[in-house]
Order: C-alpha cells, then sequence, then structure tokens
C-alpha cells in the first residue's frame, strides 16, 4: 500500500494512493496528522505510524481508518520501530529523552504500541536519555539492529537490550544541524553534520563525503531545511539533498560523484530548483515515487523523455583548467564525441565557455545530425587564447542522448 500526506500546516489530511486516484482517510475527526514538520513514519504489522511535530497519528493497515494514537505518546517529530516497540523523540518536554512503548507482537494484540507510561515493566514504556550532550534530540532512525539519535551536537547509538531496554553503545562527536537531511543506506547513514559537512557512519567510523561541494555548502543561507533521500535506479544509487529555502538540491552518485539536480522552465530557457518534495523507494520493485511542490505524485524514470511537459535538460560544467602551466594556451579545436538515439529528433547541444571569472562565451550549436545517426563526431576550431578556461555543454533531446567525451587541441605559447 502506498500512502501520502497533505501539505497543509497543521492538519494535513492522510491518503491511500491506488491506481491513480486518492482516498482521503482524514475525513472523521482526529484523523489528520498535527504539526508543521516534515513526517516521518514508522510501520508496524497492523499499523502506519506518523509523526509531525504534534500528537501522533495511526493508520490501520487493514481497516484504512486514521486516528490518534494512544497511551500518551510525547510530541515528537521522528517515530521508529524497533525491537517490537515504537520510539519516538519529545520536542515539548523531554526534549533529551527518546520514549519508547510496550511491546506489541503480532496482528491480535496491539495495546503494547499503545502504553507508553514509564512504570519500570519490561511490558510497558519507558525512555531512555541521550546524555552525551545537553542537546535536543534532533532526530531519530533505526536500521535494525540498533537506534541511532542525533543531537546538534553528536550521535548516539543505542543496542536493544534484556536490562536496560535500550542501552547506549557508541557516541561520536558528529550532531547535525538539518534533522531531515539523514539518509539510511543499509546499515550506514548519511547526512549533514553541524559543520556543514556530509559526513557518513555505521556508528563506529566516520567519514567526510562533501568534498567539492563545501564552499556550496558554506553558503547556503538556510542549510536547516535541508531533508534527503536516496534513489535507486537500474545501475545508479544516488544519495540526494535538497536545500528548499536555498532553492538547491546536490547528489551524490555512487561511484560516480557529485551533481546537482535541477527542472527547466521552458519559458524562460533557464533551470529551475528541482520539484521533488518527497521520495519514497519501494521495495515491491523498487519504484522511486516522488511528492512534487505542486501537490502531485509522479515516478521518477529513466526512460523519460519529458518532466510533466518540460524538457528534459542536462549540463556538463568543467573546472577551470590551465593545462598544467600558466602560460597563454590557444585552442586549436574542441571536439565531442555524442551517442543518440536513431530516430527523428530535436535536440539542444550548446557549447559555451569563460575565462577565468569573465562573461561566458556563445553559445555556440552543435548539430546532432539526421535520422539514422546514433554516433557523432563534432569539431569547433580556433577558440582564442587562455591562461585558465571552463567549458560549459547543455543538452537536451526526445531520444536518447549522452555525451561521451570531449577532447581539446591545443598549443601552449610563450609566458
Amino acid at each position: 500500500q502506498l500512502f501520502a500526506v497533505g501539505g497543509t500546516p497543521g492538519a494535513r489530511h492522510i491518503y491511500k494512493l491506488l491506481n491513480g486516484n486518492a482516498i482521503d482517510l482524514s475525513l472523521a475527526p482526529n484523523s489528520t496528522l498535527r504539526g508543521t514538520r516534515r513526517p516521518t513514519f514508522a510501520e508496524t504489522e497492523v499499523f502506519l505510524v506518523l509523526a509531525g511535530g504534534a500528537d501522533i497519528q495511526k493508520v490501520n493497515l487493514t481497516t484504512l481508518v486514521s486516528t490518534q494514537l494512544g497511551g500518551n505518546p510525547p510530541i515528537a517529530s521522528h517515530i521508529v520501530a524497533n525491537s517490537s516497540r515504537l520510539a519516538a523523540n519529545d520536542v515539548l518536554v523531554d526534549k533529551t529523552k527518546v520514549r519508547f512503548s510496550g511491546i506489541s507482537q503480532g496482528t491480535v494484540d496491539t495495546s503494547g504500541h499503545e502504553q507508553w507510561d514509564n512504570t519500570g515493566l519490561t511490558e510497558d514504556g519507558g525512555f531512555f536519555t541521550a546524555e552525551a550532550r545537553p542537546d535536543p534530540v534532533m532526530a531519530v532512525h533505526e536500521n535494525t539492529n540498533e537506534i541511532f539519535v542525533w543531537g546538534k551536537d553528536n550521535v548516539q547509538i543505542f543496542s536493544p537490550d534484556a536490562t536496560t531496554i535500550f542501552a547506549p553503545a557508541a557516541t561520536r562527536e558528529s550532531g547535525t544541524l538539518a534533522p531531515y537531511s539523514i539518509i539510511k543506506q543499509g546499515q550506514d547513514f548519511f547526512w549533514l553534520d553541524q559543520h556543514r559537512r556530509i559526513v557518513y557512519s555505521d556508528g563506529r567510523s566516520f567519514q567526510n563525503l562533501e568534498g567539492p561541494i563545501k564552499g556550496q555548502l558554506d553558503a547556503l543561507e538556510h542549510p536547516e531545511d535541508c531533508f534527503g533521500y536516496r534513489v535507486f535506479i537500474s545501475h545508479i544509487d544516488c544519495l540526494v539533498w535538497t536545500f528548499p529555502t536555498d532553492g538547491r538540491t546536490f547528489v551524490y552518485q555512487i561511484g560516480g560523484g557529485w551533481s546537482e539536480w535541477f527542472g527547466w522552465n521552458e519559458s524562460a530557457a533557464n533551470f529551475k530548483p528541482f520539484v521533488v518534495n518527497a521520495h519514497h523507494l519501494r521495495r515491491d520493485g523498487g519504484l522511486n515515487v516522488v511528492g512534487l511542490t505542486d501537490g502531485r505524485v509522479g515516478k521518477l524514470s529513466l526512460s523519460a523523455f519529458d518532466d510533466r511537459g518540460e524538457r528534459v535538460v542536462a549540463y556538463v560544467e568543467s573546472g577551470f583548467v590551465n593545462r598544467d602551466t600558466d602560460n597563454l594556451k590557444r585552442c586549436r579545436s574542441v571536439k565531442f564525441a555524442i551517442r543518440r538515439g536513431t530516430t527523428a529528433s530535436a535536440s539542444l547541444c550548446k557549447f559555451e565557455w569563460r575565462d577565468n571569472l569573465g562573461a561566458w562565451n556563445g553559445p555556440l550549436y552543435i548539430d546532432t545530425g539526421v535520422t539514422g545517426d546514433d554516433t557523432i563526431v563534432r569539431r569547433i576550431e580556433s577558440l582564442g587564447t587562455y591562461r585558465r578556461r571552463q567549458y560549459r555543454f547543455t543538452f537536451s533531446d526526445d531520444v536518447n542522448l549522452s555525451l561521451l567525451k570531449v577532447q581539446e587541441h591545443f598549443d601552449v605559447l610563450g609566458s
């Protein structure tokens, strides 16, 4: 089953999506998701449980009835299911604690997930404290074996324990300033930390990933509203971080490095912010379902040649090159190797260049051939002299189109 949450702040409707239709599950009293924070989800055998910064909501997966979770759970922004219990942070009262429910197994008796009293009995609820730093819990996630708890300045890992229910297993000084930036990949987590670094960890060892984009991360005005997700299609495995207020979406492709995703504005003939507002990778077939900023639901696909009627436009931009010398270079030619489909097409292939931080020259438009051409080599002659130069190639088509290689032929001149 596939569910979606509406965007009306404070009283967001919950929908079941089926055969292109949205069935509203929030028509009865107390059936909406309260709060203004991004929804987080936990799934049990019986319930889909949702937290959004206020009262926790549950949807019965059999009856599709949406009601508030009982038992006096905390006002929470994050909810997880682990070791037959639910666990959630408390954004209102005990901000350094994670509270957990009683045990509930199977589909007959679900009362344990609505028992949140700290009686000291194992069948009832309780709490554990993320006390390495006196900072509030920003986010809670799980990776089957453990619960990860992020503060602003540290992350603590808790493991199921027969005596204390959940026991601290590790603590590292890598918190987060963006509680929805956290992406799970297998047993590892990737997130934006308090120093605007993209870090990843299995809870024991930590590494940085941001590298070439650190300067752009530092320049963001509102990194705290970042949200992240994983796109897994065919051979492509991407980690995506969107910064809605700043209008930027940075993407790290496993084995391929960093890029940036945009939409395309045809009337302005320019790029616009990426319109994906939420993402879910389905387990039943791996479909990448996305919620869009205009309220529609779609999917990500490698076989699409338009984006809801707008063209799909890509660009490749080099860094500044100096050919290992500060002497003047004369550009004799730039050669492009392009591959595309063999049918008639409407190609947009333009080439631009600039020296130092000057204005872009061009564009020069590149002909991709006629019907039947699938591999094209084009050469542009005599592009002047430079010390440091940057190149940009923008392309679009209604058939498959790939830029295979760009090669510059140059001569090194005197100083």
